[in-house]
């Protein structure tokens, strides 16, 4: 079993939280899941002004949030003084992401970057002093362990999406040996940044005067609501301060932690305008298809008033009304005049507007810092690609993988007594095959890297050391398969694998020889 330690929530640590007196079930990882999925839209709500009073039932209809619409004017307002509209920016972002395909496509490009298998863990090593190999080999296993529990790729790459579009994500973080860790997304309107933990990374506390209207969310929520909230009732700061086992923050603009606005807050009036421009195209595209017929009752030239030359009440209305009712498609409109029969169309000789859409959309991608890839037709060429993924990856790695490794770093030490370090690389999803290039050169150099390069390739190391284990000690592959090498046939006596002999060599350097000789005879 893992040795893994307890924490006391009454431990001296930067903050403290006192211990909840509840005797309350503390929920697991999976459960916390289970329950955020069935109440998502009450717990990340969109409005923090209206508030369910009861659980959703899931044999019911869904009822949906509703979102504003914006304008440009508002924006405007909104960038002139960010300080003060830090909620209506987050809001406005929130609406962007689900109203516009290009915002949201933008945003998951940038979250889906990071891929969190590209790491390293790395045992303490005194180098200067005894170092136990079975302590080694504990610790080493034990954070291997507690690392594939933690299925950090998905639960992170929900954070970054949020971190992207509001530039700040605020969690408490899950951890069930076994069932593995669910970082539950708080509602950033009942949230700040406090100040660092220990290890550098941001500190995140909740306004605990939630939970006055939402009593039973802080009896699901067990620890470590329950202590903060007494915290509250007993001192009367509303704020109180994860402790470090709970508390995920992640901040995207990290150079300026009191400052928050969306990260691309700056293109939001030109994504307002394009979606404008797709509405006024939808609207001319509705008039060239529109058709109005009408029908002319004629008259005789008797100069007498309603002369028809056919009676209307007999023949024409009849006529007119099965026509009209089922012949003409829904966006024809009629009318019936005395006269002939004829057509009017609004549409133009003129072409569309779509160009010009596309034309917007491609600027917008190319504000965007690279993400024109985006708009794959504007790519052209290998280097181009490799140049735009290096960009894309530093601007969205730079900042949420350090984070990430303090964060992942601190929860682990909260959980083992002896963990090692893991080392996150800034390394995304696009460029991971040149890096995977340069660690196997490091490899081949006699530097260990033989785990990292099977953590990229998606097995863990944990992953690698079973399967290891298996093909060798159990099954011993290697003795019974030629092994595998990365060229076909190497020569040499060192080189493994399939070898020629100087004889086989020989016979092939004569053979090339007489080869020749015919071709020139």
């Amino acid at each position: 079993m893992p040795r893994t330690k307890k924490v006391d929530a009454n431990a001296p640590t930067a903050n403290t939280i006192p211990s909840s007196t509840s005797q309350s079930k503390q929920p697991t990882a999976a459960e916390m899941r289970e329950f955020y999925e069935k109440n998502k839209n009450r717990i990340a709500k969109f409005d923090a002004t209206t508030v369910a009073k009861q659980l959703r039932d899931i044999q019911k209809s869904k009822t949906y949030r509703s979102i504003s619409n914006y304008n440009k004017e508002t924006i405007r307002a909104y960038l002139q003084n960010i300080s003060s509209n830090e909620k209506n920016l987050r809001g406005l972002s929130r609406y962007l992401f689900y109203r516009c395909e290009i915002y949201y496509r933008l945003v998951k490009y940038y979250a889906g970057q990071a891929d969190l298998s590209i790491r390293s863990v790395i045992p303490k090593y005194d180098i200067t002093g005894e170092n136990d190999k079975d302590s080694t080999l504990q610790s080493y296993y034990e954070t291997l362990k507690t690392l594939d529990n933690m299925n950090l790729q998905y639960e992170f790459f929900k954070a970054y999406v949020i971190a992207l579009r509001e530039d700040v994500f605020y969690g408490c973080a899950y951890y069930t040996e076994g069932e593995g860790m669910f970082i539950l997304p708080l509602d950033p309107d009942y949230c700040k940044i406090a100040g660092f933990y220990n290890k550098g990374d941001f500190a995140p506390c909740m306004d605990m005067s939630y939970f006055k209207s939402n009593q039973d969310l802080l009896e699901y929520y067990g620890e470590p609501f329950q202590s903060m909230f007494n915290a509250y009732q007993k001192t009367g700061e509303k704020y109180q301060v994860f402790d470090p086992q709970y508390g995920v923050c992640l901040k995207f603009r990290a150079e300026d932690w009191e400052t928050i606005v969306p990260v691309f807050a700056p293109m939001f009036t030109d994504l307002v305008s394009l979606l404008d421009l797709a509405d006024i195209q939808a609207v001319v595209d509705e008039k060239q298809i529109y058709n109005l017929v009408w029908m002319e009752m004629e008259t005789f030239d008797s100069g007498e008033p309603n002369d028809f030359k056919v009676d209307p009440e007999q023949v024409t209305i009849p006529y007119w009304n099965r026509m009209t009712s089922e012949a003409l498609p829904d966006y024809a409109s009629y009318a019936l005049i005395p006269g002939k029969l004829n057509k009017m169309t609004f549409s133009d000789d003129q072409a569309t507007d779509v160009n010009k859409i596309e034309k917007a959309t491609e600027n917008i991608l190319n504000t965007a810092g690279g993400a024109q890839v985006l708009n794959s037709a504007t790519v052209s060429g290998s280097t181009a690609f490799s140049g735009s993924m290096r960009v894309d990856s530093e601007f969205a790695l730079s900042s949420l993988i350090p984070q990430t490794e303090l964060i992942v770093n601190r929860i682990i030490g909260s959980y083992i007594s002896d963990p090692c370090k893991i080392k996150f690389f800034e390394v995304s999803t696009f460029t991971k095959e040149e890096f995977k290039k340069s660690i196997l050169e490091s490899g081949q150099n006699g530097l260990p890297t033989k785990l990292m390069i099977n953590s990229i390739n998606g097995f863990s190391e944990l992953d690698t050391l079973a399967l290891n284990f298996l093909e060798e000690d159990c099954l011993q592959l290697s003795s019974r398969f030629v092994p595998l090498q990365t060229s076909y046939v190497q020569s040499g006596k060192d080189a493994g694998g399939q070898t020629k002999s100087d004889d086989e060599i020989s016979s092939e350097g004569e053979a090339s020889r007489d080869k020749k000789d015919k071709a020139k005879g």
